[in-house]
C-alpha cells in the first residue's frame, strides 16, 4: 500500500510540475488596423468617421479612392470601428472595405452600392482588442 501511494504521489507531481509556464501570459495580439478602401466611386464627398489611437473619434475627408489608413491602438483602448459614407456618385458603383490586423485580412471584404440618391455607407465591425 505504501509503495502505491508513492507511486500514486510521484505521478501527481509529475503532472502538476511538467504543465508550461508560458501558459499564463498574456499572448501578444497585435494593436495595428489596416483599412483599406477601393471600388468604383466617383463622387467628391467621401468623409471616414473611425476610432483613433487614443480611443477618441475623428472624421477625415477623403479626396479619391483607393484609400488606405493605420492606426496602432494605445492598451488601453478595447475597441475600434469606421463608418464610411459617400455622396454624389452614380447608381451602382460600389465601395469595398478591407480590414487587416497585424498585415492578416479580417473577416471578408465588406462592399456597399451606391444607391439611387448617389450615396453610400459602410461600417466596420467593432474590433476588439
Amino acid at each position: 500500500m505504501k509503495t502505491l501511494s508513492i507511486a500514486f504521489i510521484t505521478a501527481l507531481t509529475l503532472f502538476t510540475s511538467c504543465s508550461n509556464e508560458d501558459d499564463n501570459e498574456p499572448q501578444k495580439a497585435s494593436r495595428t488596423l489596416q483599412y483599406e478602401l477601393t471600388g468604383s466611386f466617383s463622387g467628391s464627398n467621401i468623409i471616414a468617421a473611425y476610432t483613433t489611437a487614443n480611443g477618441g473619434t475623428v472624421t477625415d475627408q477623403i479626396t479619391s479612392l483607393p484609400w488606405n489608413k493605420e492606426i496602432t491602438f494605445d492598451p488601453t483602448v478595447g475597441g475600434a470601428n469606421m463608418v464610411v459614407s459617400g455622396a454624389g456618385g452614380t447608381t451602382g458603383q460600389q465601395v469595398t472595405m478591407v480590414i487587416r490586423k497585424g498585415g492578416s485580412q479580417l473577416g471578408t471584404p465588406i462592399t456597399a452600392t451606391v444607391d439611387a440618391r448617389g450615396t453610400f455607407t459602410i461600417s466596420s465591425p467593432v474590433i476588439v482588442f
